[in-house]
């Protein structure tokens, strides 16, 4: 696989950016919010969609020079219009705002309506933790997964994330089906088999294969009726709380994945706990977790403990390793 720097990457999305009329400023932002994507070891939500992110831009379903507004202020909590922008700089300035409003008041919600894919949804909270905050999201999506007992797509993936100030941050990013098609797409371009099942095969039953699911689109509910349970509340939730599209909404009234519901939460933790206390409690739960005795299969780990080695990794190698079909594609796109 080709490997790209961090940087060739970014000057290469910015250069695509500017070529269909983004404003300067802007396409450096969207471009850096990529990039560090893939940098942090997401290519899923990163590179890989990127094509498809330019392919919605040019049908005009995301808007590249509109920014979110405050349409509706209640203390702690405000909805926003994003206007079909890019969801990554949706997402980015939400989540800001959302720390403020819980520098103010303990806790701030941002609920976003007439967004796009925000790509990795961790990034935003993530970015909390590392000042300090504990963050919650939540997406709603098209329809692309059956509800427990189903056949036909009825539900979205609609994730939610969380994650809190550590060292390092706690991050747990997390689709309501058993794999996203983001890591789907990558067990496809690897030619691997999925380590557990992820969905079924054309005659309903369960399958490894990410070639039968990725054509067929039957994912698999995470925890199956819970994964699909919570998905349809989130969709619920983020309906209500945004007053934006619903996933039947979003899958049945346009075409394409676009003007999708979100919501960010910031929680001030230097305002519920004392900063020793903190440390102390969270070291403490780490530590009890990491002695676990462990089993055959691998070694204990807890979720966004190797994020700062796949930017090491990346350091050290002089960039990402690229699937050569993805770079293609994205080097066509700036020509």
């Amino acid at each position: 696989m080709p490997i790209i720097s961090v940087e060739q990457l970014q000057n290469t999305y910015e250069k695509i950016l500017l070529s269909r009329d983004m404003a300067s400023d802007m396409a450096k932002r969207l471009a850096a919010g990529f990039a560090d994507m893939a940098n942090e070891g997401v290519y899923s939500h990163g590179i890989n969609r990127f094509p498809v992110f330019i392919g919605q831009v040019d049908k005009g379903q995301i808007q590249l020079n509109v920014t979110p507004e405050c349409v509706n202020s209640m203390g702690a909590l405000e909805q926003w219009d994003c206007h079909y922008g890019p969801g990554v700089l949706n997402g980015l300035i939400c989540a800001d705002r959302a720390m403020e409003l819980a520098r103010e008041y303990g806790i701030g919600m941002v609920g976003m309506r007439n967004s796009n894919h925000w790509m990795r949804g961790g990034a935003y909270v993530l970015e909390m933790a590392r000042q300090g905050f504990a963050g919650i999201a939540a997406t709603n999506s098209i329809a692309v997964m059956p509800a427990w007992g189903g056949k036909d797509h009825r539900i979205g993936t609609n994730p939610l994330i969380m994650a809190i100030a550590g060292d390092p941050p706690v991050l747990v990013d997390c689709s309501m089906s058993q794999f996203s098609y983001g890591q789907l797409q990558n067990h496809v371009l690897a030619d691997k088999e999925l380590p557990v099942v992820g969905g079924y095969d054309d005659e309903g039953n369960l399958t490894k294969d990410p070639h039968i699911i990725w054509e067929n689109k039957r994912v698999l509910p995470m925890g199956f009726w819970k994964g699909s349970s919570m998905s349809i509340v989130l969709d619920m939730m983020l309906t209500a709380i945004t007053g934006g599209r619903s996933v039947p909404a979003i899958t049945e009234d346009q075409d394409g994945e676009f003007g999708v519901s979100q919501f960010l939460i910031a929680i001030d933790l230097s305002k519920t706990i004392e900063k020793a206390q903190f440390a102390t409690e969270m070291q403490r739960i780490r530590d009890y977790v990491l002695a676990s005795e462990p089993a055959d299969s691998g070694e204990v780990s807890i979720a966004g403990s190797r994020i700062q080695a796949f930017i090491d990794k990346h350091e050290k190698a002089g960039g990402i390793d690229i699937h050569p079909e993805i770079w293609s594609q994205i080097q066509q796109l700036a020509q």
